[in-house]
């Protein structure tokens, strides 16, 4: 398993937790699921910033993604801040600041995914996409959030 198909992996969670807020209209458990997406965000984007953007920053081919992904994280990391501050999570201001949220988000990943991981491809070889694979998960279990494979034991 490379980064590439964490990364993917954690896209696709985002994107089913900003669904299941938006789905959701009890204030309580919007307030719950918006924790759960708070968690695996924050845990997602120090993890990808520190691994993977640090290492394509390094690139020339992959410097000016890593910068865009750098700043598009501290668009997203303002507006989480700004909705976590509100208590009523059920109010059409916040669902409207998350909607702007959420679009943002979903943009992101679809960019990162054709262009920045179609440039990692180029850059680096296979076994240094496991290499970040690995460093990616001890980061992320720096931010609470445990390896795949914990997950997938706990499950069972």
């Amino acid at each position: 398993m490379t980064i590439l198909d964490l990364l993917k992996a954690d896209h696709e969670k985002v994107k089913a937790l900003l669904n299941e807020i938006l789905e959701t209209e009890e204030a309580k458990q919007r307030s719950e699921l918006f924790s759960e997406f708070k968690t695996e965000m924050t845990a997602h984007a120090r993890s990808e910033e520190k691994v993977f953007y640090r290492a394509m920053e390094k690139t020339e081919e992959g410097n000016d993604e890593a910068l865009e992904g750098f700043v598009e994280h501290e668009v997203v990391d303002r507006l989480i801040a700004d909705l976590a501050r509100s208590r009523a999570k059920d109010t059409e201001k916040w669902t409207a600041r998350f909607k702007v949220m959420k679009e943002l988000i979903e943009h992101h990943a679809e960019e990162e995914e054709s262009e920045f991981f179609k440039t990692a491809k180029r850059v680096f070889d296979q076994e240094q996409l496991q290499r970040m694979a690995q460093e990616f998960e001890r980061e992320k279990a720096k931010h609470g959030v445990r390896p795949r494979e914990q997950q997938r034991e706990a499950a069972e």
